[in-house]
């Protein structure tokens, strides 16, 4: 499968091709791990797939990119909600 733009991917994502856009993405980020777009749509895959480990990394990853993303931040401060709701023992050893 060859490379797809960023606008490709995200039309794929909106069709609910979660997983195939996923391992695009995947392959795209193994070649280029600083590409903002990709991490942030990855991110957002991860969170409608509800793992919500993996989209606070991705976050998280674009942020170390641009400290002041506004969707990665409020997408990691969501799923960190999400994650506290769910095991709140984790937090409170």
């Amino acid at each position: 499968m060859g490379k797809m733009d960023i606008t490709e991917l995200k039309q794929l994502v909106e069709q609910n091709e979660l997983s195939k856009s996923l391992e695009i993405l995947n392959e795209q980020i193994r070649m280029n791990s600083s590409d903002v777009e990709t991490l942030l749509l990855r991110g957002r895959i991860h969170y409608k797939m509800q793992k919500w480990g993996d989209a606070m990394n991705d976050y998280s990853s674009v942020l170390e990119l641009d400290q002041d993303h506004s969707e990665a931040k409020s997408g990691l401060e969501m799923a960190r909600n999400i994650l506290g709701y769910f095991t709140p023992d984790m937090f409170n050893p």
